[in-house]
């Protein structure tokens, strides 16, 4: 059962309407198997960021809507990676992938980006980890 995800618009996590996406239209096991080993390399879900404590999953770092546990030091559970895959989705556009939140917050200004309080993540939209998202993005199941 898909449920439509509207996130607030707050900081980091601004969704125009239109473009929610229903969460379960993503793949997870491609988010588990690739996006969250990006988001966890990149630094998206450490402390200061978008980080989600696990001891108490309402409270984390700055990041706007986009809330997520790190799972690469002390692996996720279950419920875990369900979250963050929710939370990712929630920032993605299937409308038009390329404008998604999850893709144009990480992304530079001058490779067309919008602002980023956690500073220039892909420096362009040739970056891998950028191609892999926006593949996620692209290919709904």
């Amino acid at each position: 059962m898909a449920a439509t995800v509207t996130l607030l618009t707050a900081g980091c996590g601004e969704v125009a309407p239109g473009e929610e996406t229903a969460i379960g239209q993503l793949d997870q096991t491609v988010f588990e198997l690739t996006i969250q080993p990006i988001l966890d390399a990149r630094g998206c879900s450490q402390a200061g960021c978008h980080y989600r404590d696990k001891s108490n999953p309402n409270s984390g770092g700055p990041g706007g809507s986009l809330r997520i546990f790190e799972c690469s030091g002390n692996p996720c559970s279950t419920d875990e990676l369900l979250a963050n895959h929710d939370s990712s989705a929630g920032m993605a556009n299937l409308s038009n992938p390329a404008a998604s939140k999850l893709l144009t917050k990480p992304l530079a200004l001058a490779a067309g980006g919008v602002q980023h309080l956690g500073g220039d993540i892909f420096v362009s939209t040739a970056d891998p980890d950028y191609a892999a998202i926006l593949g996620w993005i692209q290919s709904p199941i």
